[in-house]
């Protein structure tokens, strides 16, 4: 069975929380130097003016337990409202959106980010790029897996080990990696407890059970940063995942998120 194509809708109860799109380059051995990143800063000031330095947080297993790494360096340039990210560190490039309303916004963010990377950063080779799409999917009293059984897929869900083992699975969580011929994607999901996207204030986290559909589209291979190319080849990703959350969803789930029917934009 191929992936079947759908009619583009926007929905009024959309369960994304979060979308990530990233862009892997060379070490800047220069990022280091506060001066460096200043031309770029100055580019996008007028959209992302709140400024914040962070560190990117490892975990390892040590004979002592877990310990925490600190990390390379970054940079968070965000709007006022802090709905929308760009992160960049020695490395990478990322826009993170919590207003998400159209992947042509989003593309056009990021086009010009990898612009101004270029012209400002001297960045030029790409080493992986992704799209990442985080979606807490909620209904009303659904509490089980036999219950989300009855609103998403059945061949998406796949095993409902209540009957196998005879009690209520409220807690499950799969990943799988799909190796296609312009990169993986990867899908995590299952159902889950409370939130994995944490709101931003002064929104409350949401409480109760929820379905985790996380798609991860990304390439690993490298070569020149050709911004064109790259932004198309985002573009066809969204349009596979969108394709994908698309044929998890039963007709009951659809319809309560309330789909209208626009323009694709």
């Amino acid at each position: 069975m191929k992936l079947p194509e759908y009619e583009w809708v926007q929905f009024s109860k959309a369960p994304l929380r979060q979308v990530i799109g990233q862009m892997r380059f060379t070490i800047m051995p220069r990022f280091g130097q506060d001066t460096f990143i200043a031309g770029f800063q100055q580019a996008i000031r007028a959209t992302y003016p709140k400024v914040a330095r962070e560190a990117a947080v490892t975990y390892q297993l040590s004979s002592t337990g877990i310990q925490p790494n600190m990390g390379e360096k970054l940079w968070r340039f965000s709007t006022r409202d802090l709905r929308w990210s760009v992160v960049i560190g020695e490395s990478a490039i990322t826009l993170e959106s919590r207003d998400y309303n159209s992947m042509n916004d989003f593309l056009n963010r990021f086009r010009f980010l990898l612009k101004m990377a270029k012209e400002q950063l001297e960045v030029t080779d790409r080493l992986r790029l992704g799209l990442r799409y985080i979606n807490e999917v909620r209904y009303p009293g659904a509490e089980s897996l036999a219950e989300w059984r009855t609103l998403l897929n059945p061949e998406f869900v796949s095993c409902d080990a209540s009957e196998l083992l005879g009690g209520k699975v409220d807690h499950t969580i799969q990943e799988l990696q799909v190796h296609r011929p312009d990169g993986v994607l990867a899908v995590r999901h299952g159902l889950l407890n409370g939130i994995v996207v944490a709101p931003l204030a002064p929104e409350q986290p949401a409480t109760g059970p929820f379905y985790l559909i996380d798609l991860d589209y990304f390439d690993m291979t490298e070569c020149e940063l050709e911004i064109p190319a790259t932004i198309q080849q985002m573009q066809e990703y969204n349009d596979v995942m969108y394709r994908f959350f698309r044929w998890t969803l039963s007709k009951k789930l659809y319809d309560y998120l309330e789909p209208i029917h626009a323009q694709r934009s």
